[in-house]
């Protein structure tokens, strides 16, 4: 199961800059990422249509719609059966007394198919199988054993279920505290530094006749003005890797880094095809 990723620190922040969670409860789709995920969702690009959704839920954690179409994209798409739960959960929490009982419940029984879902895979991938489904010659004592090792392995995968979902909500938790970080920083009125200004100002004409697309053809570069280069991520690509490519040296990792902050976040995740600031060596 692959970990839920961090958001990118530049998209985070522009949208914290232009939005505020209740602007856009009841009106999701008049959003940019709901619009990237309905487009990512119809060429079948599921993943890509979840990570526009967990964003959103990064500006706007109290929408729940959000959370039960991300939910719907984890069960039915991406077999990412503890998330489906989480965001299940939380719509329940947040929808509230606007559901009927039998909407409730129904929501109820979902859950308990993620669930089943759940366990079926665990069992297929580990070839269990359970008393029942044992020939009746079978020896007793070793249908009894069955069953206790079954009985134990339902208790388990309950606490795997119960541990998955307090890390998601953790990770939503950190999300948050990274959006209101983000907006802290960026106060309306805070005047810009010169040293600011000047590097602004070095970047817009660095990338001038660049193509503004954030990703491209991963292992191609591209070249900018004034000695800038723009490399798209490569399968198997790290840091070093990267700068051992573009600078001959391994050891100049620091720099690709440094250019790329908000691109990169705290974490440094690298993404297959997504375009990095390769600075002049001398910098």
């Amino acid at each position: 199961m692959k970990a839920v990723r961090f958001i990118p620190a530049a998209a985070l922040a522009a949208c914290i800059v232009l939005t505020a969670c209740s602007d856009y409860v009841g009106k999701e789709a008049t959003h940019p990422l709901y619009a990237k995920y309905e487009t990512s969702k119809s060429a079948k690009s599921y993943r890509e249509a979840a990570e526009s959704l967990e964003e959103f839920l990064s500006i706007c954690p109290k929408s729940p719609k959000a959370h039960y179409d991300v939910a719907k994209l984890y069960k039915e798409n991406l077999e990412n059966y503890p998330a489906a739960i989480y965001h299940l959960l939380k719509y329940l929490e947040l929808s509230g007394e606007t559901l009927s009982k039998q909407d409730q419940e129904a929501i109820r029984g979902y859950i308990r198919d993620c669930e089943r879902l759940m366990f079926d895979s665990y069992r297929n991938r580990n070839d269990i199988k359970l008393a029942d489904e044992v020939q009746p010659s079978a020896d007793p004592a070793k249908l009894a054993a069955k069953n206790a090792e079954n009985a134990a392995l339902r208790e388990k995968i309950q606490k795997y279920i119960e541990n998955e979902k307090v890390i998601l909500a953790q990770n939503q938790e950190l999300r948050n505290r990274l959006a209101g970080a983000r907006q802290a920083e960026r106060p309306k009125d805070a005047p810009v530094s010169s040293s600011s200004a000047t590097s602004s100002a070095s970047t817009a004409t660095a990338t001038r006749g660049v193509p503004s697309s954030t990703t491209g053809t991963p292992g191609t570069t591209v070249a900018g003005e004034n000695g800038v280069r723009y490399y798209y991520v490569a399968k198997g690509d790290g840091l070093q890797a990267i700068a051992q490519k573009m600078y001959g040296k391994a050891s100049m990792w620091k720099i690709i880094q440094d250019a790329n902050k908000e691109t990169l976040g705290e974490r440094g995740i690298l993404k297959i095809g997504q375009r990095l600031v390769i600075p002049p060596a001398q910098q």
